[in-house]
């Protein structure tokens, strides 16, 4: 984990409008930066147009769709909680964490993935891979889903490096946010897969997101 040495324009617009608001589900400013802080939200978005691969952030209640560097993506402080026994990649056993869960919570965000937009047949196996290369912070960040044991299966750790899962054309999915601390967090993600007609490898490159995690 690589803590952020200095707040982007971007970032620290949104902030600034965290600071004067008392939270709204949505805000904006003069910079056209918007916070999304509640209901559902695709936030690694993909869609293929033009031999062009896509991440950007669709907020389903709204319908609307945002370039990943237009939002800012907070974490209420409803969202925090405790690490439960058997979960170490989040902590200790009883500190402090912020989760967004993969079910869906009133006044959090409900937070995942969306292929829908990718054609089947587009790419090879109908398959694109997510990969969570970095994130900087105050804290560690880590996405995971649980079975119906309640066992964790770990999709990216910032304690273990990058994190690739695969989305398949048409598919949607949600998992868990964890966050170790309150403060501002910069996820990198990158999106790839194989043009089917072409043979060809696509990628979106490397994008950045921004979370802010209230105390």
């Amino acid at each position: 984990m690589r803590t952020i040495a200095k707040y982007s324009a971007v970032a620290a617009a949104a902030v600034a409008v965290l600071a004067a608001t008392a939270a709204p589900a949505t805000a904006q400013t003069t910079q056209s930066i918007t916070v999304l802080d509640r209901g559902h939200v695709d936030v690694f978005g993909l869609a293929y147009e033009n031999g062009v691969l896509d991440l950007h952030v669709h907020a389903e209640e709204t319908a609307s769709e945002y370039a990943p560097n237009e939002v800012l993506l907070k974490a209420n402080n409803e969202a925090k909680t405790t690490v439960p026994a058997g979960y170490g990649f989040l902590g200790a056993a009883g500190s402090n964490v912020w989760i967004l869960p993969d079910t869906e919570v009133e006044g959090l965000l409900f937070a995942g993935y969306g292929a829908e937009e990718i054609i089947p047949g587009d790419f090879v196996d109908d398959s694109l891979q997510i990969t969570v290369h970095d994130a900087e912070g105050r804290g560690d960040v880590a996405l995971y889903t649980v079975d119906d044991f309640g066992a964790a299966n770990v999709l990216f750790d910032s304690n273990d490096g990058a994190g690739t899962w695969e989305a398949t054309a048409g598919s949607h999915g949600h998992m868990n946010w964890g966050f170790s601390k309150s403060g501002l967090y910069k996820l990198t993600v990158e999106a790839e897969g194989v043009d089917a007609a072409t043979g060809q490898a696509v990628s979106t490159g490397e994008v950045d997101y921004w979370f802010w995690v209230e105390a």
